[in-house]
Parts: structure tokens; sequence; C-alpha cells
């Protein structure tokens, strides 16, 4: 699989160095110090164009008109992976801001306006998405419970998990040898509170592997899955991109 890996946060080493990422990618990884340069990459690779098509009723033609992204140039790339989208969040508040002390209120309403422009546009992409983020936990005293929260400026946390077919947390735990295992969780509940499974083919905890995840999109029949991330620093969530390369793949 052809993927981009788009380093917003100096995070490459975790899957080796730049020769080893390109070798195994088939692109080497990029890097964008501002939210603009790399939102003017995206369009650079894609497109919205007007598409038309004619859906059968039992009879009755119906005319349908739809906005869709198409792949410019015809470029390969099969797979995009953004780490993190919390530096992703935090470059255009810096944008935003500049020399302020602070973002004023209408500047916070503009982050999010953007920031959800962004992740409907690339939820529509012809290709898989993996976008990580930090987590952050919030204390939710009315109902005691501690939630693991995406680590987004302003507040496109809240509700960024509906651009994915996938949210998965990040855990580490050791097993009955004493040894770390690095999981995903994918059922929701009041602490993992974003986790969300499409497919409903995931067990509730799994290990962090996207061979996974890949074999049930082509069992469902998608042309590709959009996946969100979540988890605190060092908990897999770069580590486990190895894993879209299979071992077969990998040895040729």
């Amino acid at each position: 699989m052809k993927t981009l890996y788009v380093d917003l946060e100096n995070g490459y080493k975790s899957l080796g160095s730049r020769d080893s990422i390109k070798q195994m990618f088939g692109y080497s990884p990029l890097e964008f110090n501002t939210f603009s340069d790399f939102s003017s990459f995206i369009a650079q690779l894609w497109t919205r164009e007007r598409v038309q098509s004619v859906v059968d009723i039992d009879g009755v033609k119906v005319n349908q008109t739809a906005i869709k992204v198409m792949p410019k140039d015809g470029h390969k790339v099969e797979c995009m992976v953004i780490d993190t989208a919390s530096e992703m969040a935090k470059k255009y508040a810096r944008e935003l801001k500049g020399s302020q002390d602070a973002l004023k209120l209408q500047q916070w309403g503009k982050l999010k306006d953007k920031l959800d422009s962004f992740f409907a546009f690339t939820n529509s992409i012809p290709c898989s998405l993996i976008v990580n983020c930090h987590s952050k936990a919030e204390q939710d005293n009315e109902n005691g419970v501690l939630r693991m929260m995406p680590y987004i400026e302003g507040s496109t946390k809240v509700d960024v998990g509906k651009w994915f077919d996938f949210v998965l947390y990040t855990k580490v735990k050791k097993n009955k040898k004493g040894e770390r295992e690095y999981v995903w969780v994918t059922a929701r509940d009041e602490h993992y509170c974003h986790a969300k499974d499409r497919s409903q083919m995931l067990e509730p905890e799994m290990p962090q592997d996207y061979q996974v995840i890949l074999d049930v999109i082509k069992k469902k029949g998608w042309d590709s899955a959009k996946i969100l991330i979540i988890g605190e620093p060092g908990s897999g969530k770069t580590l486990s991109c190895k894993t879209l390369i299979n071992k077969t793949q990998g040895d040729k």
C-alpha cells in the first residue's frame, strides 16, 4: 500500500529513518511548518468535481448530482497518515494568533470552521486516511467520569469522530508474562467516549495491527476507510503504522 506519511511533530523516528520510511511506504515523509502549507499541498493532490449519475428506483430514473473529491494528476496515494491532528490544530491556531497573546473569540470560531472544513474534505478523499491524535483526560464532575478526549484546540474535539469510520484508543497493558502489549480499544464507554467501529466487526480490544482493519474494509466491500487514533505519547500511535505493510510485502 503506497502510504503518504505527513509528520507534523517530528515523530518519524518511531518508524525508522527517512530512507527506510520511503522504502516501506513508497514515499518520503513530508513535513509542513504551517497549516496553510499543508492545506495547499492537499489541494495539489485532490480536487472537488461535480459528478452526475442516474439511479434506477423500480424503473424510475432519478438523476443524481454530487460533489466528489477526485485525485489530480494521476497520483497513486492509497493511504495518508497525518501525525498528529493535535499539532495540526496548534499550527493553525498559531497562524490565527500571530503576535497576539491569545486567540480572540471570533478566531476560536474561525478555528472550528477551518478544522471542520478540513476534516469534511479529507473524509471524502478516495483513499484511506489515518489521523493520529494525542489524548487529554477531562473530568466530568457531574457524572463522576474521567473522559479521554482528543487533544485538539477549540471545540472540534467534541464531535471530530463524526468524520471517521473507526475511532480507536491506544492502550498499553501487561500480559500474564509481565510483557507490555499495545492494543486498541474499539468499544465506546464513558471513559473512551469517542470510540467507534462502523464495521461492527472488531473485538472490543484488539492488537494494534492495521492488517486486521484492512481485512475488515475488504470484507465490508468498502473502497477505503477513515481512521482516528487517540492516545498518549508512547502508546503506539506512530509505531503501529508499520503494520500497514504486511510481512509478505516487507520481505520482498
